[in-house]
């Protein structure tokens, strides 16, 4: 394979990630808070997470809701850069619209 070929199916690749970043949505939230802030946010999710009820999310004026998954991929990472120190939970699922069956009769 030529260098030149190798370099078109990076660009090929990266043009696919962007657009399918392109095709979803994605908010983020980041403020300094102080610690019982943090929790209190936590707590709040955790809260309607933990019952299986609908979680409604805002930022500014943008509202996510989405209905708590009964399994999920479940991430924790912790990273050191010098002074500062980042951990971060992420939760990742799919949707599935319709129910599926398999049968006979």
């Amino acid at each position: 394979m030529s260098p030149e070929s190798e370099s078109d199916e990076d660009v090929d690749a990266e043009e696919a990630e962007s657009d399918e970043e392109e095709s979803g949505r994605e908010l983020e939230y980041e403020r300094y808070l102080a610690r019982e802030e943090v929790v209190d946010h936590l707590e709040s999710f955790l809260e309607g997470f933990d019952d299986g009820e609908t979680v409604t999310i805002s930022f500014g004026d943008e509202t996510v809701e989405f209905d708590a998954p009964p399994h999920m991929q479940f991430e924790v990472e912790y990273e050191e850069h010098g002074d500062q120190r980042e951990l971060e939970f992420e939760l990742e699922w799919r949707v599935q619209d319709e129910d599926f069956e398999i049968g006979a009769e």
